[in-house]
């Protein structure tokens, strides 16, 4: 028995021996195509990068190009800006100077406004006080004269009798009826 155990075994190491040898030789053949797969992988790469590099260079420069502008557009808008800045400022200051000289013109309009209006008052007060010493003094005495005078000519003319002709009248009436 021992012969057949021990040739069973050899047998059977034998059989392992083969299996891993197979086995061996399968990984080998794997790890060669995995190296192939690799390497045809690396010239795929290769190519991309060149292709990459052949089509990306130029969009790359254009790329840096208009970052370029773009930086030179960026100053010119903060020059704007701060002369924008500069500018609101100088507006808004002599906003402040035109208000302040409308609110001083203003308060002095009001003030000459009110002296004008003092001044014409008492000029508007004086002429009425003025216009009744002349009516009290000038105008009552001279209508009193002229009543009286009517009177001594009524009188005077009563007393010497002097006849009118009525033609006369009739023509003085017309007139005063024109």
């Amino acid at each position: 028995m021992e012969n057949l155990v021990g040739g069973n075994l050899e047998n059977l190491v034998g059989v392992l021996l083969i299996l891993v040898v197979v086995f061996v030789c399968l990984q080998l053949g794997t790890m060669v195509v995995l190296l192939a797969a690799v390497r045809k992988m690396g010239g795929n790469l290769d190519r991309m990068r060149a292709v990459v590099e052949q089509q990306g260079t130029p969009a790359i420069k254009e790329l840096r190009e208009v970052l370029g502008e773009a930086k030179d557009i960026v100053r010119s808008v903060r020059a704007a800006t701060e002369n924008l800045t500069g500018v609101t400022e100088s507006v808004r200051s002599q906003i402040r100077d035109v208000n302040s000289v409308i609110e001083e013109t203003t308060n002095r309009a009001r003030l000459q406004i009110s002296k004008a209006d003092e001044v014409v008052t008492h000029a508007i007060k004086k002429m009425e006080a003025t216009s009744q010493v002349v009516q009290e003094s000038i105008l009552t005495p001279i209508g009193e004269l002229s009543a009286l005078i009517r009177g001594l000519s009524s009188g005077l003319n009563a007393l010497f009798g002097r006849k009118r002709n009525p033609v006369n009248e009739v023509h003085q009436d017309e007139e005063m009826f024109i």
